[in-house]
């Protein structure tokens, strides 16, 4: 969605939260709510930590607790479980779940885009997917992206024999190309920006995956279905909320992760950095199915394409639709 699109629908949702307090009334108690994120605090959360200080979900009625999470696995869990209301999930792991008989579905599309690529020093001569052959990759055991990377070199006309893996320990593995014992590495390419930084590489180039044509929904807000079924309403106007605050955090980052910094004060001053890692990821908010759209709307196409690669790579066990991963009903249109 582009700009213009974006202040259309804020003026839409705060209409719309507008009219959702003036039916709850002042007096009412507010509606405990947690979100369980997928990681430790990073600089794609700072929207949510935006909306929660400026009020955006007690307007709409809800006391929210975000709580950082250890990874997309473990939110499914608390979330299918109920002892989390939402989780923000990868819609990968999610689709997973879900074909394993685990009781969530996305409820609001955030990254509808995939992020993970290959990553490499700017001054690499790596310049297009076909310089990859007889390179180095680091990579570590687990890793989205690892477990993605066959399909990816299939789609650029590569095979893994073309490639010479480096297996190393996840927190190596910036620093395993900065010293030069590998070439490039997988991972989220903003992230892994702001990782080389750290590792003394100071500008990167990267391959999207989605590019070559390996194209998943990324993050998500994920709900159970008894929350789905039981409280409908709640969901729609966390939602809502959610919504105001990504509008307002694209058109101010530095105000977003300012009130991300002021919630977790052990990221103070990261602040430029988390910035620019968070403008990267911005990118990745549409595709072109969603373009247009409003935000967190979810593409069945898209969907069925990812179901197509996950099912192949991840052992995803499809489904008789893939409305079985999402849902757009509580997006306002």
């Amino acid at each position: 969605m582009n700009v213009a699109g974006f202040r259309v629908h804020a003026v839409l949702i705060c209409g719309l939260l507008a009219l959702v307090v003036a039916g709850i009334g002042v007096s009412q108690t507010l509606e405990p709510v947690s979100l369980r994120l997928d990681w430790l605090t990073i600089s794609y959360h700072a929207p949510f930590y935006l909306a929660l200080e400026n009020g955006y979900y007690r307007a709409a009625g809800i006391d929210l607790k975000l709580l950082e999470g250890k990874g997309s696995g473990g939110t499914i869990q608390l979330v299918a479980n109920g002892v989390d209301t939402f989780g923000l999930a990868d819609a990968a792991v999610v689709a997973k779940s879900v074909s394993q008989g685990i009781p969530v579905k996305t409820v609001m599309g955030v990254f509808r885009k995939s992020a993970v690529a290959v990553v490499f020093p700017a001054q690499s001569s790596i310049r297009s997917p076909s310089d990859l052959k007889g390179k180095k990759v680091a990579t570590c055991a687990g890793d989205s992206a690892v477990i993605l990377f066959p399909a990816y070199l299939k789609a650029i006309n590569l095979s893994p024999d073309d490639i010479k893996i480096v297996t190393v320990d996840c927190s190596a593995k910036y620093a395993v190309v900065a010293q030069g014992l590998a070439d490039a590495t997988l991972g989220f390419g903003p992230y892994g920006r702001t990782m080389f930084q750290a590792a003394g590489v100071s500008d990167i180039r990267k391959l999207d995956y989605a590019d070559a044509g390996v194209a998943l929904p990324s993050h998500a807000i994920i709900a159970s279905a008894k929350t789905i079924e039981g409280k409908p309403e709640v969901i729609r106007r966390f939602v809502g909320a959610t919504t105001r605050g990504w509008v307002e955090a694209r058109k101010n980052p530095g105000a977003a992760i300012e009130a991300m910094v002021r919630a977790v004060p052990l990221m103070k001053g990261k602040e430029a950095v988390l910035k620019t890692e968070f403008e990267g990821y911005v990118n990745y908010l549409d595709t072109p199915a969603t373009s247009g759209k409003p935000f967190g709307w979810q593409s069945a196409d898209d969907w069925k394409k990812a179901e197509a690669i996950l099912a192949q790579y991840m052992d995803l066990k499809p489904q008789p639709s893939v409305e079985a991963y999402f849902t757009n009903s509580f997006i306002a249109q």
